[in-house]
C-alpha cells in the first residue's frame, strides 16, 4: 500500500479491525468522509483475488474459482450495506451525492467484473465439467453464478460490450435521479392550517403531531406533510373534503408537477434504457429478461396469475366501491359527486358503521413496545429465539435500537437493528435490509447477519406513547418476516443467504407473518391495554377478524392494478416516446374502480419498479400472496402455534436462503404445489374464476 493509502487506513473505521461487540460497524466514528474511500479499498480487495483467480496455473474448480468468487466481495458489501442504512434512514444532498458516486464506482466494478473474458473462461470450464461431486448448494451456486455471467454481458463483444458498460452505468445515475426527485419532491409540500375547525375529525394525536411539526418549522398553526404518518390519517379522517382533495393531488403527482423534481423524463429514459438492455441481451422486452430467473418464468404465466385475479376479485372490488359511495350519498345528498380524496375517508366510516371498530379503539392495545414484544414472543414460541436489548452498540441514527439474537440454545445468531419513526428524508414506506451478510467460511466459522428493520410511524410526542392501528402493526408483522428470514439463514456461501431468493419468492416469509396478527392465540399474549393492562377484548379482537375481508377486493385489484402497471413500462418493445401519465391511465384503464383525474398517477413515485428492484416484478406481491395464504393453511390445519409446523418451516423455508430453488423449498414444506384456493376463502371472495 502507499504511504497516501495507509493514511486512509489509519484514519478510516472500515479499514481497520473493529472493536465493537460482534464486529457490529462503528456508526460512533464514521463519518460520511469515510465511505467512498471505503468503498475504493473494498474494490481494490475484490479486484485482487479477481486477478490471483485469473492468474492460476491450476484448473478452474469450483472451490478455487466459484467459490473464491462469491467471498471475493465481502468486505465491499459490508461497507455499502452500512452504508445503505444510513442513506435509507436519513438522506440529504451530501448523502445523495455520496450515493451517486459510490453507485457509479460499484457498477463500473461489476461490469470489469462479468466482462472480464479470462474470469468467465474458467467460471464457464466449471460449469461445462462434470459436477456430480457438488452438493446440492454448491450445484445451485454453481448454476446462478454462471447465469448472472450471461445475464450481465458476458458472452457480448467488442461494441456490445461498450453498450452494455454504458446503459448500466447510466441506468444506475437516472434510478438515483428518480429516488432523489421523489424523496424532494414529498419533501417540498406541506400543508399549512391556521384554522381548528379545518381539522374537524382528525385524531388528537396526529392534531398533537401536525402542531408541532409547525412549531419546528416557526408557526403558530398545524403543518401536515405527504409522509404518510402524516398524511394517511389526514384523508382518512379530516372531515374538509377541499383540504382532502389538495393532499391527494399532491401526493398523487409526486414527481409529475412539471417542476425541478420532475420524473417524468427520467422515466422515459429508465424504461427506454432497460428496453436496449434487454434488446442487447436477446430479449425481445425487459419483462421477458427479467421472469427468466423467478419463479413465473415469462409473462404467460404472470399475466396467467394477474388476469385470473381479476376475474375473481373485480367484481367484489366494484361492489366494495359502490356501497361506499352509496353509503357518501346517504350522508351528503345524492348529488354528491364522489372522487378518490373522498374513498379513504367514507371507508373507513362505513367501516365504523359496519363493524362498530374504530383506529381509536384498537391502538390502545398495541402500543409500539408491547407489539415489538409481541413479534418477539412469537418468534421465541415458534422458532426457540430469544432477544436482548443492546445499549452499547452504535446506531447509524439516533431513534435506532438494536436487539442481540440468540437461538434456543443460547447460540449467538444475529444483530437486528430497529428505526420506527419518520423523519425528512427517510425513504417512505417499511423494509428490512442487510448490513452484513450470513455465510460460513471454508473452515466452518458461521459469520452471523445484521439486520434492519425499518418503518415511518409517527414520533410521538416526549412522555407519551406510539399507539399503532391494526394496518401499521400488520406492517411491523409483515417486515419481522423478513427480518426471521435473514436472521434464520443458514447457508455456506455469501450470496445465498437469506433473503437473497428469487424476487417473487422473497415476500412469502414476510407476509406469512401477517395471518397471526389476527390470531387471537397470539394476540392474548401481549395486546394489553396501554393503561390499565387488560387484554384486548374478544369482542374487539373478533371485529378485527371481521374487517379483514373489508374492501379486500379493491386492495387485491389496486395491486393488480400496479403489478399491471409494471408489466405494462417493462413490456414495451419499442423506445416509448409519449406523455407517462397518459399511458399509465390508458394501460390501466381496465382495473379502474375510482375516477381518474388528469396530471395524476402513480408512475412518477414508482420507486418499487423505477429505483427499487421489483421492475417487471412488482406481480410478486400478488404471488407470494398466494403462496402465504396456503402455506399458512398448514399452521391452521395442524395449530397456529405449532412448534413442529414452525420448525419445518424454518428448516425448509426460512434457514435455506437460495441454496435450492424455492419450489423445492415449498414442496417440501407443504406436500404440495401453490394452490390459490386458501388465498380466495382468506379474503371472503365468492367469485371464483372456473380456470383457476
Amino acid at each position: 500500500m502507499t504511504t497516501n493509502n495507509n493514511k486512509v487506513s489509519e484514519n478510516n473505521p472500515f479499514l481497520e479491525p473493529y472493536s465493537t461487540p460482534y464486529r457490529a460497524i462503528p456508526y460512533d466514528r464514521i463519518t460520511l468522509g469515510h465511505y467512498i474511500p471505503a468503498i475504493k479499498e473494498g474494490i481494490k480487495q475484490e479486484e485482487e483475488i479477481i486477478r490471483n483467480i485469473c492468474n492460476s496455473n491450476a484448473p478452474a474448480t469450483f472451490e478455487n474459482t466459484i467459490a473464491a468468487l462469491d467471498y471475493a466481495g465481502l468486505m465491499l458489501g459490508n461497507v455499502i450495506g452500512a452504508f445503505n442504512a444510513v442513506a435509507n434512514a436519513c438522506s440529504n444532498d451530501e448523502i445523495l451525492a455520496i450515493e451517486e458516486e459510490m453507485q457509479q464506482l460499484y457498477v463500473a466494478h461489476k461490469n470489469n467484473i462479468t466482462l472480464n473474458e479470462q474470469l468467465f473462461a474458467r467460471v464457464k470450464a466449471v460449469f461445462e465439467s462434470d459436477n456430480n461431486d457438488l452438493t446440492t448448494e454448491q450445484r445451485r451456486l454453481l448454476e446462478q453464478t454462471y447465469d448472472s455471467f450471461v445475464r450481465n454481458g458476458a458472452n457480448l463483444v467488442g461494441a456490445e460490450r461498450d453498450e452494455y458498460r454504458q446503459l448500466t452505468e447510466r441506468l444506475a445515475t437516472l434510478e438515483i435521479k428518480f429516488q432523489e426527485n421523489s424523496i424532494k419532491d414529498t419533501d417540498a409540500y406541506t400543508l399549512y392550517i391556521e384554522n381548528r375547525k379545518d381539522l374537524e375529525g382528525v385524531p388528537e394525536d396526529v392534531i398533537e403531531s401536525a402542531h408541532n411539526n409547525a412549531k419546528e418549522n416557526g408557526k403558530e398553526g398545524w403543518l401536515f406533510t405527504l409522509h404518510r404518518p402524516s398524511y394517511l390519517p389526514f384523508m382518512t379522517f379530516c372531515r374538509n373534503r377541499e383540504l382532502r382533495r389538495q393532499m391527494y393531488m399532491a401526493y398523487d403527482s409526486i414527481g409529475a408537477k412539471g417542476n425541478e423534481h420532475d420524473n417524468c423524463n427520467t422515466v422515459k429514459e429508465i424504461v427506454n434504457s432497460r428496453l436496449k438492455l434487454a434488446r442487447l441481451l436477446g430479449y425481445n422486452t425487459y419483462s421477458d429478461y427479467v421472469l427468466s430467473e423467478r419463479m413465473a418464468q415469462n409473462t404467460d404465466a404472470v399475466f396467467a396469475m394477474l388476469g385470473k385475479l381479476t376475474w375473481s376479485y373485480l367484481p367484489t372490488a366494484r361492489k366494495e366501491i359502490e356501497e361506499v359511495t352509496t353509503f357518501a350519498k346517504e350522508n351528503e345528498g345524492e348529488d354528491f359527486d364522489f372522487q378518490p380524496w373522498d374513498f379513504a375517508y367514507y371507508s373507513e366510516k362505513l367501516k365504523e358503521q359496519k363493524f362498530d371498530l374504530t383506529d381509536e379503539m384498537v391502538r390502545p392495545y398495541f402500543e409500539l413496545n408491547q407489539a415489538i414484544y409481541g413479534a418477539f414472543y412469537l418468534a421465541t414460541r415458534l422458532y426457540g429465539i430469544t432477544f436482548k436489548q443492546n445499549h452499547e452498540i452504535p446506531v447509524f441514527t439516533p431513534d435506532a435500537k438494536v436487539w442481540e439474537v440468540y437461538d434456543y440454545d443460547g447460540k449467538y445468531l444475529a444483530l437486528l437493528y430497529c428505526d420506527f419513526f419518520a423523519r425528512k428524508g427517510k425513504h417512505a414506506g417499511a423494509w428490512m435490509d442487510s448490513i452484513k451478510p450470513q455465510y460460513k467460511e471454508i473452515n466452518g466459522v458461521d459469520h452471523r447477519p445484521h439486520i434492519t428493520l425499518s418503518t415511518n410511524y409517527r414520533k410521538p410526542m416526549p412522555g407519551k406513547p406510539t399507539l399503532l392501528n391494526h394496518d401499521e402493526f400488520n406492517t411491523l408483522m409483515h417486515e419481522f418476516g423478513h427480518c426471521l428470514h435473514g436472521i434464520l439463514s443458514n447457508v455456506t456461501y455469501p450470496s445465498q443467504c437469506s433473503p437473497n431468493v428469487l424476487w417473487d419468492f422473497v415476500e412469502m416469509p414476510s407476509q406469512i407473518m401477517e395471518n397471526f396478527a389476527t390470531e387471537e392465540e397470539f394476540l392474548q399474549h401481549f395486546a394489553f391495554h396501554h393503561k390499565s393492562g387488560d387484554n384486548i377484548p374478544t369482542e374487539t379482537l373478533h371485529k378485527i377478524q371481521k374487517t379483514r375481508t373489508f374492501n379486500a377486493g379493491y386492495q387485491c385489484i389496486r395491486q393488480v392494478r400496479l403489478g399491471l402497471l409494471d408489466q405494462a413500462w417493462h413490456n414495451i418493445s419499442q423506445p416509448f416516446q409519449g406523455d407517462v401519465l397518459e399511458y399509465e391511465h390508458s394501460a390501466t384503464e381496465a382495473l379502474k374502480v375510482l375516477p381518474h383525474i388528469k396530471g395524476t398517477g402513480i408512475t412518477t413515485n414508482f420507486g418499487h419498479i423505477m429505483s427499487g428492484g421489483y421492475s417487471a416484478g412488482y406481480y410478486s406481491y400478488k404471488w407470494a400472496e398466494m403462496l402465504d395464504a396456503d402455506a399458512f393453511s398448514r399452521f391452521k390445519e395442524e395449530g397456529v402455534m405449532n412448534m413442529k409446523v414452525a420448525q419445518s418451516f424454518r428448516e425448509e423455508i426460512l434457514s435455506k436462503g437460495d441454496s435450492e430453488h424455492p419450489m423445492a423449498l415449498y414442496l417440501r414444506f407443504r406436500g404440495h404445489k401453490p394452490q390459490i384456493e386458501p388465498l380466495l376463502e382468506r379474503d371472503g371472495i365468492k367469485t371464483i374464476c372456473p380456470h383457476l
